[in-house]
């Protein structure tokens, strides 16, 4: 058992993982040409439907793919592993530090490495278990359903700005802002959400963001107005938040050793 785990832990898989990491992406950037549509339902499917659909259909073009979790995986591995001797071997070794906040600032580096198997496990499990609504279309004043769920939704309001200027005429009366107010209702509680291109929020473990609206144009035929949301369920969304919130600790934490050490550089010349 050792000999397993001093060989998951060793500098020589890191630096095989890599090499083969790098030769995996770039295989998976030549197939990628030509073929980006195999890839876009991965998103809305899931992993599990996608691979027992796109994946099995075109192997030729989503191998790489598969061999990149693979690589990903002992990445992982080898990364916990190998930071976690490091750290049991710095907590036998406390003794030898006078000073507590130095004892603890050593941990930087291990921090940062911990965050990045979160980070990666986060987006795991967003493909495994994130469920996406990809466009649930609202008129005005339509109250709906949000599928899978007890959740209603009203539009209530949509205010869209239309461009009005003499430097780009072709983008007069064209749409350059919208706004939705939007009421949800769920377990006899009422919300007001606003929404908004790059403007999305949160609601009961589901993020909500505009996708389409219309009248896209003040002039010409008028459209009903409406709006499109994608709504998304993604239970690892808050692992891997949660992860970049741990490696920025760590890079704080190993900024803050380097200034220490060079200030101490400085006093001593």
């Amino acid at each position: 058992m050792k000999k397993i785990w001093k060989a998951l832990g060793s500098i020589r898989l890191t630096i095989i993982v890599l090499l083969l990491l790098v030769c995996d992406l770039a295989g998976g950037y030549a197939s990628l040409r030509g073929s980006e549509k195999i890839f876009k339902p991965l998103n809305d499917l899931g992993l599990i439907e996608w691979i027992s659909t796109y994946g099995k259909t075109y192997p030729g073009h989503t191998v790489w793919f598969f061999a990149l979790f693979v690589l990903l995986f002992l990445l992982a591995v080898n990364t916990f592993v190998c930071t976690t001797d490091r750290v049991f071997v710095l907590i036998e070794n406390r003794k030898h530090f006078l000073n507590r906040l130095r004892f603890f600032l050593k941990f930087s580096v291990h921090i940062m490495h911990y965050a990045l198997i979160i980070i990666l496990i986060g987006y795991l499990v967003s493909y495994l278990y994130a469920v996406t609504c990809s466009n649930m279309i609202i008129a005005l004043n339509q109250d709906s359903m949000i599928p899978g769920t007890k959740i209603r939704v009203l539009l209530q309001s949509i205010d869209i700005d239309y461009y009005q200027g003499d430097r780009l005429d072709f983008l007069n009366d064209r749409a350059c802002k919208v706004k939705a107010d939007l009421l949800l209702t769920a377990d006899d509680k009422q919300t007001s959400k606003t929404i908004g291109l790059n403007d999305p929020f949160w609601f009961k473990d589901l993020s909500f963001h505009l996708n389409d609206f219309a009248p896209r144009y003040k002039s010409g035929m008028q459209r009903q107005p409406y709006i499109s949301l994608i709504i998304k369920k993604d239970p690892g969304m808050k692992l891997y938040f949660s992860g970049t919130v741990f490696f920025l600790a760590g890079l704080i934490m190993y900024l803050y050793q380097w200034f220490l050490l060079q200030s101490r550089k400085g006093e001593e010349i």
